[in-house]
């Protein structure tokens, strides 16, 4: 089969990750890379792919079949539009949007369109994550009762130099606690409620640095999230799982899954339960199990299934409309409000 014709918008640090996935993936190659930046040509270049500054000239000339969007928040709907209208199927990094309003609106031009997307949750294929929604929905812990997500770690004054990084849509309920939200449906199933409260407690700016949030699943399970980019700590998604061998590594976990048979931490993918056939009780013993999972880039992996979705070999893993229910966050970190993501997504 033909390999996939591939170009991605934006020369970014996340694009650095995109570009490393395509020199991996057997199924699609990078034929075309844009930036409005012109410094970034010397990466097209090295590659020896054409460059361009303007991206729609890149989808009207390049022959692509398919589109990697790598650029700020606030574009997505705009290049993804352009490429439903040139019907090339379309890669968008997370968050699928800045506003639902804006993804009710990508999703109705997709659909309409017949392109396919991909919204880049690259989590979903780690195989640490993986192997924990098996645990997590295969029932070993029982009913599941209680989820608790800690995403706390520094960011250093280098990561603010973009200025939208400062700007509203910037912070981290976007650009981090979107990410947990998704690993949290992926492992457990859909938010029933959720509530968010954010606040700028250390830095200055436009954005929050802090959210703490409470939610409720549609399985009845209740649980807590704290998030926040200006502590120095060791529990975060990216200090813990080892999934970018670039940050530093701890031994710590983020995420704790609390079933009525066991119970599940996360990255270590411990176990901890009674013994069969024992007696159960909080005087009583525990015993734990742990597993070793093989190392698998999530953004090679991605890839490929991006291909695989393009050539209708597979479904997408997270498409644009899926997305939305993760984007519901937003709506609550802006009011204070509980939200029921379905219900809000229903509205006109």
């Amino acid at each position: 089969m033909k390999q996939v014709q591939l170009g991605i918008i934006g020369g970014g640090w996340i694009s650095s990750k995109h570009i490393d996935a395509a020199k991996k993936i057997s199924n699609g190659e990078l034929v075309a890379l844009c930036d409005v930046d012109g410094s970034r040509k010397i990466v097209a270049e090295k590659l020896g792919i054409p460059f361009f500054s303007d991206y729609r000239e890149m989808l009207a000339q390049a022959d692509l079949d398919g589109a990697i969007d790598a650029t700020p928040n606030h574009l997505h709907v705009a290049i993804g539009s352009e490429c439903a209208k040139r019907g090339i199927h379309i890669l968008t990094e997370k968050p699928v949007t800045t506003t639902l309003k804006e993804g009710k609106e990508f999703v109705k031009i997709i659909k309409q369109s017949g392109i396919r997307s991909l919204v880049g949750h690259h989590r979903r294929h780690f195989p640490l994550v993986r192997r924990a929604r098996e645990i997590v929905r295969g029932g070993e812990l029982g009913e599941l009762v209680g989820i608790s997500i800690v995403w706390a770690l520094m960011k250093g004054d280098d990561y603010f130099i973009p200025e939208w990084h400062s700007l509203p849509g910037g912070g981290p309920v976007m650009c981090n606690l979107i990410h947990e939200i998704d690993n949290l449906r992926y492992l457990c199933g859909n938010v029933a409620e959720l509530t968010a409260k954010t606040k700028r407690l250390v830095r200055t700016g436009m954005v929050e640095d802090t959210i703490s949030m409470s939610f409720e699943m549609t399985s009845g399970a209740l649980g807590t999230a704290f998030v926040s980019d200006t502590t120095p700590s060791p529990w975060s998604y990216e200090l813990t799982s080892g999934e970018n061998p670039e940050f530093f590594k701890t031994d710590q976990n983020c995420y704790q899954f609390l079933g009525s048979q066991a119970s599940l931490s996360f990255p270590s993918l411990q176990l901890w339960s009674h013994a069969h056939g024992s007696t159960k009780g909080w005087w009583e013993p525990l015993m734990a199990r742990s597993e070793n999972v093989p190392y698998v880039s999530p953004f090679v992996a991605q890839l490929e299934h991006f291909c695989k979705v393009i050539q209708r070999q597979e479904e997408p893993v997270i498409d644009a409309e899926d997305a939305l229910l993760t984007l519901a966050v937003l709506k609550s970190s802006e009011t204070g409000r509980a939200v029921r993501p379905d219900e809000l997504l229903a509205a006109s």
